[in-house]
């Protein structure tokens, strides 16, 4: 058992209470399919979002599986021995893995089908992340499940009362500041998941190595002052 499963089972918590997704289809299917069933013609909302899982054109049994007994026919996901997503989503070795992504819940963050999200991620960056992450909104606290505590918009508090984490502009990625501004969703080599500054896209000081920093990087540039360093390594 890893560090964070020995953790878990000290502080009596069931993982699968706090991550677990729905079961699919405990019960019989309300008609019977076999491998060759047109699964879409019924169930076209998992392939009609802006985003739709490329496995969906392989078929489904792609990630499930059908099984016929007598005159019912039972749907489920591959068993376990088939190592889910990572069949085709091996995962990379980190130093500090995010629990669901290093336990292989991934659709606690993902739709395994179609998503109105990039990623596939079952609702905006920022909803994901705080439906475990926000004070007073966690079903299941724990000394280590790390929580934080915002203003009442969910716009400031973290990592300190007047930082921003969300409705401002990301001076870094581009687009909106959130949760992964920071933090890499799947783990990275660094606590509490930060990014280190060779991962973020814009090589906003040189990559230099006093400067690796995702704090220095997100700030020089948002100050203005990247230029000035970058005049100074070209001298």
């Amino acid at each position: 058992m890893g560090r964070a499963g020995i953790l878990i089972a000290v502080a009596g918590i069931s993982v699968a209470g706090m991550f677990a997704a729905p079961r699919c289809h405990a019960a019989a299917h309300p008609v019977r399919v076999d491998e060759h069933s047109n699964c879409i013609a019924c169930h076209a909302d998992h392939a009609t979002e802006p985003y739709v899982h490329a496995a969906l054109k392989s078929g489904c049994i792609s990630c499930h599986q059908v099984e016929n007994h007598d005159d019912a026919s039972y749907v489920a996901v591959q068993p376990k021995e088939s190592n889910g997503c990572r069949e085709c989503h091996a995962a990379g070795p980190v130093l500090h893995p995010h629990l669901p992504y290093a336990s292989g819940m991934c659709t606690r963050c993902h739709d395994p089908h179609a998503s109105k999200f990039p990623g596939l991620l079952r609702a905006r960056v920022n909803d994901v992340c705080l439906d475990c992450h926000l004070q007073g909104r966690v079903k299941h606290p724990s000394r280590y499940l790390p929580t934080i505590e915002l203003t009442s918009d969910y716009r400031f508090g973290h990592p300190y009362a007047r930082h921003p984490v969300n409705g401002s502009p990301d001076p870094i990625r581009g687009g909106e500041l959130s949760c992964i501004s920071c933090h890499l969703p799947h783990g990275g080599n660094k606590l509490h998941q930060l990014r280190m500054g060779d991962e973020i896209p814009e090589d906003a000081l040189n990559q230099n190595t006093e400067t690796k920093d995702v704090c220095q990087k997100c700030h020089m540039k948002l100050w203005g002052m990247d230029n000035i360093r970058k005049k100074k390594r070209s001298r």
